[in-house]
């Protein structure tokens, strides 16, 4: 389902309580966007406090938690903690809490190991197998399937652009080389989609590039990180990734595997005209002597 960024008429539950922080946060307050971001970072820790605490941890008064709760359409805070404490039963991995810390043992390649499993794990085990199969139906029938990401992110966008490309025409990155991103989105429709792969540190012109795409109709695959703000109110569907690690440099194991799914479940929806496009790029290949 599309998420109007606009709209805040309708209470969180427990598959919106984030989707609902993220589509009305650039309304909050500079102290109301302060009890979200302890929210958004933990939110499966929200059942554990007291208001009083979340306005410990946020750095807020209790009035600032009051006018929180009632501008996310709640009636009172318990029924907050509650719908955060029935989306952690219901098992979202958003919602299970595991403190990242770095022990100082000296078996570093077990530990290095155990956290790179772990992002991993909470990546595969947030897939919901009929979502999955609605994106790449989408990504399949897509006219033009473009892919979006700066700084680290981008060569993520172009890594899952080579997987795609392997089985299907119509498929750019975007910005290409010497274009600016209106120039690469400009002929972009609802018959399109753009995968976008937004993780932290954001660019800001980000948001409002997917902004513009999802007020002129542009269906969006969003994948992020629990860290993002605002973004996933513009995007039709949104997958999140752990990329945190206590060792330095973010960890994107994850990521990457979830785009190799996604463009093998594509690959199999394809079909026969996957598997002859495929065909034609390889014998094109022996052709040429392309490889040794």
């Amino acid at each position: 389902m599309t998420k109007n960024h606009k709209q805040t008429s309708e209470p969180c539950s427990k598959n919106t309580i984030v989707d609902t922080l993220h589509r009305i946060y650039q309304d909050f307050s500079k102290q109301e966007k302060r009890v979200a971001d302890v929210i958004l970072d933990a939110p499966g820790e929200l059942g554990l406090y007291s208001a009083s605490e979340l306005a410990e941890r946020a750095n807020v008064s209790n009035a600032t938690i009051t006018r929180f709760v009632r501008r996310a359409q709640f009636s009172s805070y318990e029924e907050l903690r509650l719908a955060a404490r029935e989306a952690r039963s219901w098992g979202s991995p958003l919602f299970q809490t595991r403190p990242v810390t770095s022990t100082g043992d000296n078996d570093f390649l077990s530990e290095f190991l155990e956290a790179e499993t772990h992002n991993l794990a909470q990546a595969l085990n947030s897939l919901v197998p009929s979502e999955v199969d609605e994106m790449t139906e989408a990504l399949i029938a897509a006219r033009n399937l473009v892919f979006m990401g700066f700084r680290n992110s981008h060569f993520l966008a172009s890594y899952a652009r080579n997987q795609f490309l392997q089985f299907r025409s119509g498929t750019r990155i975007s910005p290409g080389p010497g274009e600016t991103i209106t120039e690469s989105t400009a002929d972009l429709t609802s018959e399109d989609v753009v995968l976008v792969i937004g993780l932290r540190r954001i660019l800001t012109s980000l948001k409002s590039e997917m902004e513009s795409l999802h007020d002129r109709g542009v269906p969006i695959l969003l994948l992020t990180d629990p860290s993002a703000r605002v973004m996933p109110a513009f995007a039709r569907w949104t997958l999140t990734c752990p990329v945190e690690s206590p060792y330095l440099f973010d960890s994107y194991s994850g990521v990457q595997s979830v785009l190799r799914i996604l463009a093998y479940k594509s690959f199999q929806k394809s079909g026969k005209q996957g598997r002859a496009y495929m065909e034609a790029i390889e014998a094109r290949h022996a052709e040429t002597g392309a490889f040794e």
